[in-house]
């Protein structure tokens, strides 16, 4: 070996290795896992000249704990924060999938243009490690309504009513204006009474996921009006049976109290149950079964059916159509059964169910049912069972002559 290849074999092997450092360093590199999202500012829009209050989520989405999370603010003209002391915020380790919520308050210049203006926020995941960015628009204007409209939640529907884990479905939410006159007066002064809607967004908990994004810049309701707005939500498949609690979080004008409502939302695992109405035995050449099909959700079922498999069977009809069936409902169904297989012994039954919850399609398999099949009498012993039969019949009749003999004797 030369030594010019020598050093281009050396020079290859160092340069690998940076390749490799350079490579590895953004997996390894401090803020990989945190998600940081503006939640939510009041007023909206930001006044000018006046203060902005800012909420920060710092969201850990890795899989494990961030040990000493730190986040800074870093604002642009036209925002200044209230002390600059307060640009860092460290509030200690966040666990896996687990959030922190991190408080800001700017001001608005006073000769800040209306329109959409940046701020930073710069965050890391441990002291000393590296720092990533962010830029987030807050928009500045002069829109807001100072107004008093009073919003209620007046109902909320889920479709299906009550999910099963794995289930998507459909959370429709009902606002309404509670104010019964277009104005009112509060201290000399007058005030209209439609009710802004800048954003509503729902959140979702540890077993539900809301897949729909916040609504924004929804308008004005006006007195009595109401509102109807639908969010998709998917349930973890691990989700625990009961009641899952989502947040719908309302961010209404400058003057308006914003507001935060309890969604609750039901989960439940049972499905349809089914159970032998009479034994499960068939003659040699076959009979009938009987089952009691029952729902056992809290929400209604549709196109519902079971179907039987059985090795050497032939089922009529070969799968039962129900179709709907509502909460606890019972349903009788039967089976007509031909023996085609040549064997007598007992045969495992396989019962499939198939059902809808919503527009979720779920399958239910029981294998644990065993048809018992009545032996065939071997056709040479016939004549032996007929011989049998005759001498029995004799003997009750010489029996009943006897017996009758001694009467008369």
């Amino acid at each position: 070996m030369t030594q010019s290849t020598a050093n281009k074999i050396r020079y290859l092997f160092v340069l690998a290795i940076l390749t490799s450092a350079i490579m590895i360093t953004p997996a390894t590199a401090a803020g990989g896992a945190l998600k940081v999202d503006i939640t939510r500012y009041e007023p909206y829009p930001a006044e000018i000249g006046k203060y902005v209050d800012i909420w920060v989520n710092v969201k850990n989405m890795g899989g494990g704990t961030a040990e000493d999370v730190t986040i800074e603010l870093m604002p642009k003209y036209p925002f200044t924060l209230d002390s600059i002391s307060n640009a860092c915020q460290n509030k200690g380790s966040i666990g896996a999938d687990s959030a922190a919520l991190y408080e800001y308050r700017l001001f608005v210049a006073s000769d800040a243009k209306p329109g959409t203006h940046e701020i930073t926020i710069r965050y890391q995941d441990d002291e000393g490690t590296t720092w990533s960015e962010r830029d987030f628009e807050l928009k500045v204007g002069t829109d807001t309504l100072d107004s008093r409209g009073t919003l209620k939640l007046e109902a909320i529907k889920t479709d299906p009513e009550v999910l099963i884990p794995g289930d998507e479905g459909t959370v429709t939410i009902t606002l309404t204006n509670t104010a019964s006159q277009y104005a009112v007066t509060i201290n000399g002064k007058d005030y209209d009474t439609n009710a802004q809607l800048n954003e509503i967004e729902l959140i979702g908990s540890d077993g539900v996921v809301v897949t729909t994004d916040s609504y924004r810049n929804m308008g004005v309701l006006g007195p009595e009006d109401s509102i109807e707005i639908s969010y998709n939500v998917q349930v973890s498949d691990d989700a625990a049976d009961g009641t899952e609690h989502l947040n719908l979080a309302l961010t209404g004008s400058s003057h308006t109290y914003n507001a935060k409502w309890n969604i609750p939302i039901r989960v439940e695992s049972a499905g349809i149950k089914i159970i032998p109405s009479k034994p499960l035995k068939l003659a040699c050449d076959g009979g009938k079964i009987e089952f009691d099909v029952a729902n056992t959700h809290s929400s209604m079922f549709t196109s519902v059916s079971i179907e039987p498999q059985s090795e050497g069977i032939t089922f009529t009809p070969a799968e039962y159509f129900i179709g709907t069936m509502e909460p606890d409902e019972l349903f009788t169904i039967e089976f007509d059964c031909e023996v085609t297989g040549n064997s007598s012994d007992d045969a495992d039954l396989h019962l499939y169910a198939e059902y809808r919850n919503g527009n979720n399609q779920h399958e239910r398999v029981i294998n644990n049912r065993v048809l018992e099949i009545e032996p065939v009498v071997p056709a040479g012993n016939s004549s032996t069972v007929m011989i049998g039969a005759a001498l029995l019949l004799m003997v009750v009749v010489g029996a009943g002559v006897y017996y009758r003999k001694r009467r008369g004797a």
